[in-house]
């Protein structure tokens, strides 16, 4: 759920629930070397596909290699 769809109420209102505690993670505990994030899938995880749990794994990763200086609070994986 990248944006709010009428369409998917219950995971609308989820997905913006993640994202404000990332935020409010973020500004509680940032300062003490905290890296809070997200990575959103918008689509089905499937292996041999552009949803493939590899190519997504490769964000999780990058976030944790992350220098400070450039740290993201949100990734979109759109396949």
């Amino acid at each position: 759920m990248p944006k709010p769809d009428p369409q998917y109420v219950s995971l609308s209102l989820g997905k913006a629930g993640v994202r404000t505690l990332v935020t409010l993670l973020d500004q509680a505990y940032g300062h003490l070397g905290v890296h809070v994030a997200s990575v959103t899938v918008a689509g089905a995880v499937v292996p041999g596909t552009n949803f493939d749990p590899d190519d997504i794994a490769e964000h999780y990763w990058r976030l944790h290699t992350q220098p400070r200086q450039r740290w993201e609070r949100e990734i979109l994986h759109a396949g």
